[in-house]
């Protein structure tokens, strides 16, 4: 079969040509394992030498109509571009400068200066910094290398114009792009992309890149950037070769060529692809030949497989019979149900009628009981009446019976009383027979006496216990002390704790700052580093960025800055949102601070220099926390003095300049006094616990862990000293104790003693008296035995009427009883019916509650049977759908079949199980079943229908790259011959002015482009020389010339040459200078970088041209130097 041929329209400058490309597919088809070669160039014999000519004739006239319309628009005059120039370039620390800004004027500049003063180091820059590598500068071999000496880093910054609707990201950078490279000694580089404001967009080299391929900025290519060592090769040692080579790389036909190149190499890799892919069809079809023939072996069992597939039909249907024998059983279960309802609906009607009755009876009872109580009402309100009579008289009997026995008392009272008389009576007369006078004197001198010792043991009795208030205050005031002492030494335990434990944590920590900031403080700052959503990156935390010059203050100060070193520093209102939001998200939400950047001047505003502040004890890296420390904390105006006393005389004294507030150490280590000027003018003083946790400032650690060391030394001795305080005043307060207590035993002792000297003197003054003769004493006792005994004859009168009376009433009680007793008679028979009405009551109130459970009984099995007769009915509706779904699915499966008498499911399976084992045994011998060898081959059969898809796509996709790669050829080759003619035009125009004559001559087989110049124009017939026989300054105008016309064939924005009149005559240099200037003008909008060492007086100023000379500058001193504009 012949190649197949296919014809692709290509559209080109309006016209349509037919191009015919032979497919690739016939070569790869042979069995030939020989890789294939194919060729996309243009075959010669399509193309002839009359065509080549006629297109050279038509670009060198389009050449000419170009230039003629370029020379018309020289009249109209330059501008510039309005974005994808260089405004400035900075250099830090850079080759021989220190510091080097330089601004770039738009149109055309000239860099002039002697040798060495840096001029090259200009484009060096601006290589560098837009990305390009430092082996394309040919002044170095790395990055490193440009770095000045005695220098470690160096940074590049270029300034790109960035205006109008045409900019790059303008609403994101601004009117300008700030490009800047930042490298070092180590090895390290980066880049930072900044908008016109300064602010910082972007650190991927990836985004300067897609800025550059914006502009075409083509940095790497020798032509857009003329080194010296490059312009100095092209200029004056350039070969045809190295010629074309540049004019290759300068018009990125190279670039082009090394494209087509790849796209070569990739359709050879496809066409080795689709030969391989060619073998695998075979393969595959060789497979699916052996799957058919395997599965038409399978095919002679299908006896066996009908069978098995009835009795699978009849397993199926075998179900279906057994859901319909199961739902015609409901039948009779529903009729059962039925009689079963019926019967209990009769029992539960006889149950209902029982309850009516008991329902009767119950009400009845209930009638009987409350009349029976009706009748108890009134004897029992008789029987209260009868029980009051009762009561009134068993009241009257007991009153006499007491009268009676009062009386009875009396009379042995007055019976005692004349005894008593009778026997005084006696006593008297004896005692007067016996009456002698010394015996009275002596018990007088003995009672003196006695009240002598009662006097003196009342005074010791009240001097003991006054003492006892003075004993008790000395106990309280001891158990006061100790109770203070106890609360003491408990603080002082704490605070020894904490310090301990403040110690452990300095020594556990040491050098882990971050260990005194919130647990999630490391992530959160993580967060933020990778955050780059910022406007500006948040500053913290705070602490982070001070340094503790004197750690003495450590524990005041940090105490005194509290959260405020834990906070965080923004200067928008949307960086703080963002912020906050990524607080709450890392679980450390902390203070954030919103300022601007502006910095802050303390100068004049701080106290006398003899005085040490926090702002002086203290080091701020960062100009936005020291202003904050200033203005919320007053750092700059907190003077510190050690010693407490002399803070309070130096606030006293008088009020100190620009200070505000004061701290000094207090007694306990670490705790603070703070002293401060009140509104009006006062001086207040309060008091400032000591810090407590790790240290958040930057300092010395060591000197803390001394520190603390020295106070927990300090602490120990003080908890020491308050224990032994301790003991002692316990030992005092136990010791009182023991005194109050004697004191007690005394008081009680000295009493028990003034008590009996009392009773002494008491017994001793009855004894007087009883001794003392008093006149008519017998008569008086005398006189009391006669009134006893009339009183005791009125005594036994009023005993005799009180028995009358006590006789009567005993009478009437009687008669009461009775009428009580008569009473309880007839109240207990009436009780006795009511008990018995009640026992009716209860017996009916239990039969109708028997009834009524019963009746509920009866009629919750009514409920229960027509409930379960509803499951039932349920289930057979269930069941119904069941059989109807079984009998769906079994109707999709296969049409109803008739099963065999008594077979059932089992019986089925294990027929089925023989007849499958027969079927496996045959299915093994050809290599499986028939589902198996079937979907074998159909998985063969489509993986040829893929294996052939594939190739034909990859047929068709070379096909089409083979079409465009050829048609790309062309259009590359008609380019190549366009820029080629347009350079011609270009260099005869640029030679004619000065009455050159001559050609480019471009050999595109041989890659060679060389001149042919003619100083002379006289000389007609003279077709030209070869630079090889031109003067140097004619030489290097012809190439001036050659450059130029190059230039003009690029598109990039920026050109950049160095030293391009080294070799020239003052008058070619003029000439070349003049040249170079006019066709910068007519290039509209590009930028022109030109170096020379040359003075550039011959030069008329004009607006677009900027003359910039550098100044000699001094090595190993930084130097920034101004450039006056020309």
């Amino acid at each position: 079969m012949a190649p197949a041929k296919r014809q692709r329209s290509a559209e080109d400058d309006g016209e349509t040509v037919i191009i015919e490309v032979e497919s690739a597919r016939s070569g790869l088809q042979e069995a030939s394992r020989k890789k294939p070669r194919v060729s996309y160039e243009i075959p010669e014999a399509e193309v002839s030498d009359d065509d080549h000519d006629s297109e050279e004739e038509r670009f060198q006239e389009q050449a000419t109509q170009y230039l003629s319309q370029q020379r018309i628009k020289k009249t109209l005059g330059n501008h510039p571009a309005e974005n994808g120039i260089i405004e400035s370039v900075t250099c830090t620390n850079f080759m021989c400068h220190g510091y080097l800004e330089i601004g770039i004027g738009p149109l055309i500049n000239f860099i002039i200066g002697h040798n060495g003063s840096g001029k090259s180091a200009i484009l060096t820059a601006i290589t560098i910094c837009l990305g390009g590598k430092a082996t394309a500068t040919n002044r170095g071999q790395s990055l490193k290398s440009f770095i000045k000496e005695g220098e470690e880093s160096s940074m590049l910054s270029v300034k790109i114009k960035n205006t109008t609707d045409s900019a790059y990201q303008q609403d994101v950078y601004g009117d300008s792009i700030i490009v800047e490279r930042h490298f070092s000694r180590s090895g390290s580089s980066s880049f930072k992309l900044k908008s016109s404001t300064g602010r910082l967009i972007s650190t991927r080299k990836a985004d300067l890149d897609d800025i550059c391929d914006y502009y075409a900025l083509q940095i790497d290519n020798p032509m857009n950037v003329l080194t010296q060592d490059m312009a100095r090769q092209f200029l004056n040692n350039s070969t045809p070769s190295d010629k074309y080579k540049f004019f290759m790389k300068g018009t990125q036909l190279e670039h082009l060529d090394g494209d087509y190149l790849i796209v070569e190499q990739n359709l050879e890799t496809m066409d080795q692809d689709l030969w391989k892919k060619l073998e695998d069809l075979k393969v595959f079809e060789e497979r699916a030949e052996k799957a058919r023939e395997r599965l038409r072996q399978s095919e002679k069992q299908e006896n066996l497989r009908q069978r098995i597939e009835t009795f699978k039909n009849m397993q199926i249907w075998v179900q279906v019979e057994h859901e319909e024998k199961r739902l015609a059983a409901y039948d009779s279960k529903l009729v059962r149900m039925g009689e079963q309802i019926q019967a209990l609906d009769m029992t539960a009607a006889g149950l209902d009628e029982s309850f009516s009755q008991t329902e009767q009876r119950l009400e009845q009872a209930t009638r009987a009981v409350e009349d029976s109580k009706n009748a108890v009402t009134p004897l029992q309100e008789g029987k209260d009446r009868a029980k009051v009579e009762l009561d009134r008289f068993k009241a009257e009997q007991l009153a006499l019976h007491t009268e009676q026995r009062t009386i009875a008392d009396e009379i042995k009272a007055a019976e005692a009383r004349i005894e008593k008389a009778e026997n005084d009576i006696v006593e008297e007369q004896k005692r007067l027979s016996d009456a002698d006078g010394g015996a009275h004197d002596l018990r007088r001198a003995e009672i003196e006496e006695k009240r002598e010792e009662v006097v003196t043991a009342k005074r010791k009795f009240r001097e003991c216990v006054d003492e006892f208030p003075i004993l008790e205050d000395s106990r309280d005031r001891a158990n006061r002390e100790s109770e203070d002492l106890l609360e003491e030494l408990k603080a002082k335990k704490v605070d020894l704790q904490q310090c301990n434990d403040r110690l452990k944590s300095l020594l556990r920590d040491r050098g882990q700052q971050q260990q005194g900031y919130p647990p999630n403080m490391p992530r959160l700052v993580n967060a933020i580093r990778q955050d780059d959503g910022f406007q500006q990156k948040p500053i913290g935390p705070l602490g982070t960025h001070v340094r503790l010059l004197k750690p003495l203050w450590s524990s005041i100060l940090e105490k005194s800055f509290g959260g405020a070193l834990n906070s965080f520093i923004v200067t928008s209102k949307q960086d703080q949102n963002r912020l906050s939001d990524l607080m709450q998200r890392n679980g450390c939400v902390c203070h954030i601070l919103i300022t601007d950047n502006s910095t802050i001047n303390t100068t004049g505003k701080e106290p006398d220099g003899r005085f040490e502040t926090a702002l002086r004890a203290i080091e701020i890296d960062n100009e936005l926390v020291k202003k904050q420390l200033v203005i919320n904390q007053g750092i700059d105006q907190t003077i510190l003095i050690q010693d407490r006393g002399e803070a309070i005389d130096t606030m006293k004294r008088a009020r100190l300049r620009n200070v505000k507030q004061c701290f000094s150490f207090n007694i306990k280590p670490g705790e603070a006094v703070r002293l401060a000027y009140g509104h009006g003018g006062g001086l207040s003083q309060s008091y400032q616990p000591a810090f407590m946790g790790s240290p958040r400032m930057k300092t010395d650690v060591e000197y803390q862990i001394n520190a603390q060391r020295d106070a927990l030394q300090t602490l120990q001795s003080d908890f020491d000293k308050l224990e032994r305080m301790s003991g002692e005043k316990r030992s005092y307060l136990r010791s009182c104790e023991q005194a109050i207590a004697k004191q007690k035993k005394e008081v009680m002792r000295l009493k028990i003693n003034v008590q009996q000297a009392e009773t002494m003197v008491d017994e001793l003054q009855d004894a007087l008296e009883e001794d003392s003769v008093e006149e008519g004493r017998l008569e008086s006792l005398k006189q009391q035995l006669e009134e006893a005994r009339e009183e005791k004859i009125g005594h036994e009168a009023s005993y005799e009427e009180s028995v009358v009376a006590k006789d009567k009433n005993r009478g009437s009680l009687e008669k009461a009883r009775n009428e009580m007793a008569k009473i309880d008679a007839q109240l207990e028979e009436a009780e006795a019916k009511v008990l018995k009405a009640e026992s009716k009551l209860t017996r009916c109130v239990n039969q109708r509650s028997s009834a009524l459970t019963e009746m509920n009984t009866a009629h919750e099995r009514v409920q229960a049977a027509k409930e379960e007769l509803e499951t039932i009915k349920e289930e057979q509706e269930e069941l119904v759908r069941v059989v109807q779904d079984f009998t769906m699915k079994a109707d999709e499966l296969c049409p109803r079949v008739p099963v065999e008498h008594g077979a059932t499911y089992d019986s089925l399976s294990r027929k089925m199980f023989k007849l499958q084992k027969d079927l496996k045994d045959a299915e093994r011998r050809v290599g499986g079943s028939r589902e198996d060898l079937a979907r074998i081959a159909a998985t063969a059969v489509q993986a040829v229908e893929q294996a052939s898809h594939d190739v034909r796509s990859i047929e068709d996709l070379a096909q089409l790259l083979k079409l465009t790669l050829v048609n790309r050829r062309e259009r590359w080759k008609r380019f190549q011959r366009h820029i080629t003619a347009r350079a011609r035009v270009q260099f005869m125009y640029l030679l004619s002015e000065r009455g050159f004559r001559g050609q480019l001559q471009a050999n595109h087989k041989e890659k060679k482009l060389d001149l042919q110049v003619e100083p002379d124009e006289t000389l007609k017939e003279n077709k030209g020389r070869k630079t090889m026989t031109l003067s140097g300054g004619e030489k290097s105008f012809s190439t001036i010339c050659l450059l130029l016309s190059l230039w003009e064939a690029m598109g990039a924005p920026i050109r950049c040459l160095d030293e391009f009149d080294v070799f020239m005559d003052p008058v070619n240099r003029q000439i070349s200078m003049g040249m170079i200037i006019q066709a910068a003008r007519r290039s509209v909008g590009k930028q022109f970088i030109l170096i020379t060492p040359q003075s550039m007086s011959s030069i008329d100023p004009q607006e677009d041209v900027k003359v910039i000379k550098m100044a000699d500058p001094e090595r190993g001193k930084q130097t920034r130097i101004a450039f006056p504009s020309a």
